[in-house]
């Protein structure tokens, strides 16, 4: 008895998409893969940049209770990773004087999650 294998059509038609979909999820327009890899941010003014710049020194005030100001994001990059990693390096005012910090932000909004991982001044 011969035994036959019957795919139906949409199958045959949905396949190929979705792999087309995973496939562009984990590679960049450039070709490099973005799934842990840390890739630099495309613009510092970006409103969500200047968003987690912001919470890190909002979070780093409550925790040390300090009463550092947010001036401005100069450079970052991030990581895809279940969550988004942010390493920024931001400005900030420390008694009249301007500081650059380095920061590690760990974003993952669709659990409502985010965390200062690390704060730490450039001198």
């Amino acid at each position: 008895m011969a035994y036959s294998h019957h795919v139906p059509k949409y199958v045959m038609i949905i396949l190929p998409l979705l792999s087309g979909v995973l496939v562009g999820v984990s590679f960049a327009e450039n070709g490099q893969k973005t799934v842990g890899n840390w890739l630099e941010i495309a613009s510092p003014d970006d409103p969500v940049v200047i968003e987690v710049g912001k919470f890190a020194v909002e979070e780093h005030n409550k925790e040390a209770n300090d009463t550092l100001k947010f001036v401005d994001v100069t450079k970052g990059d991030t990581q895809n990773v279940g969550g988004m990693n942010w390493r920024l390096t931001i400005e900030i005012e420390n008694n009249s004087s301007i500081k650059n910090c380095q920061v590690f932000v760990y974003d993952q909004p669709w659990e409502n999650v985010r965390k200062l991982v690390s704060f730490k001044i450039i001198e």
